[in-house]
């Protein structure tokens, strides 16, 4: 795929597009990342972890405009780019950091943060990690209907269809007692449910991305061909 392609997947929230960076960008980027930090001892969990958070914000980048495609390849070194200030803030959290891996990480910040910036707000990233804890808190169903219509842009009547409801009117009081149930928990959390429609959005996203990266390290380590199927599938569906 190339980048525009990759660039309009994103956006459209497209699963082959992402399942292509995984499969794809991710050898590349772990080889980089254990290039760029070879005294850190980062386990091959620890990049797992590192790629993910990458995706995610990587994700929110490009939801928001703030990524151009100028050329091939541009993508995966932003991607690069987002993973080393990500591994520089995953390693600095670590107790007892010795002076070479501090040296390290001085390096890489110096290097990257003119290239690329990756502002992590700490209010924002609280609020993001206790909105994705209410969001777990929800029944399946209701994340069944949230995934449906945030991530995949499904319409009422196929959601109907999917989830076995009868009607177009019940996806839609379901959806509708879902999301306070959601900003219920949430309030919980965060003393607050006035949240926009796009914060919603943005949290079901985030959950959809984690859901399909968890689902490629299952394929990348059994070796199964299902995730495979999937793509043919989808491709199928998309000709038709």
């Amino acid at each position: 795929m190339t980048d525009t392609q990759l660039l309009i997947g994103i956006m459209q929230n497209d699963n082959r597009s992402w399942r292509y960076i995984c499969r794809n960008l991710k050898p590349g980027f772990s080889k980089i990342l254990g290039d760029a930090f070879p005294l850190t001892k980062l386990t091959n969990e620890d990049i797992e972890d590192i790629f993910q958070d990458s995706l995610l914000k990587l994700l929110e980048k490009v939801k928001k405009g703030g990524v151009t495609v100028s050329r091939e390849g541009a993508i995966f070194s932003y991607l690069v780019q987002i993973g080393k200030l990500t591994a520089c803030n995953f390693i600095r959290k670590r107790k007892n950091l010795t002076s070479e891996e501090g040296v390290m990480i001085s390096r890489n910040l110096h290097k990257e943060v003119d290239d690329i910036e990756v502002p992590v707000e700490v209010k924002q990233q609280t609020q993001d990690e206790f909105l994705d804890r209410a969001y777990d808190s929800l029944p399946e169903t209701c994340k069944k209907i949230f995934k449906k219509y945030y991530w995949e842009h499904k319409p009422f009547d196929e959601i109907a269809d999917t989830i076995g409801y009868g009607t177009i009117d019940s996806v839609k009081t379901k959806k509708s007692k879902c999301m306070k149930q959601f900003k219920d928990f949430a309030k919980k959390l965060l003393d607050n449910d006035e949240f926009a429609e796009e914060v919603v959005r943005a949290t079901v996203e985030r959950a959809a991305l984690r859901e399909l990266i968890s689902d490629e390290r299952v394929y990348a380590e059994t070796g199964v061909t299902t995730a495979a199927l999937d793509i043919e599938n989808e491709s199928d569906d998309s000709e038709k």
